[in-house]
């Protein structure tokens, strides 16, 4: 989480993440190097979308493969957001990037995702 703090400001840090547990949890399991960190911010930076979009998109998706007992490694998980994303196009004002992402789950599933081990 410090990484992210780093690269992205404090300030910036706390108006995406201090309000929501959940949220600084997924940072935390997730954002601890800074290649994920910076393959997150340039993703994010090349979006309609929020950080804070981003990471509730991870969450829908990190909750759909638990519940099927699937895994996806974070770069496979970023690739599909930054999918959705493309996906929404010109409509990404319209909805929510978790929302995009949870039609995309439920109508293609995850194919790259594994069983967990």
């Amino acid at each position: 989480m410090i990484v992210l703090m780093k690269e992205i400001g404090r300030d910036k840090f706390l108006e995406q993440f201090a309000d929501s547990p959940a949220r600084l949890a997924w940072a935390e399991a997730y954002l601890s190097d800074r290649e994920s960190v910076r393959a997150l911010v340039d993703a994010v930076d090349e979006s309609p979308y929020s950080l804070r979009q981003w990471v509730d998109a991870f969450i829908v998706v990190g909750q759909w493969l638990d519940a099927r007992g699937l895994r996806a490694s974070f770069q496979d998980q970023l690739g599909y957001v930054s999918c959705a994303c493309e996906a929404a196009g010109a409509g990404a004002n319209l909805t929510t990037l978790s929302g995009v992402v949870t039609e995309m789950l439920d109508d293609y599933g995850f194919e790259s995702a594994v069983e967990q081990s």
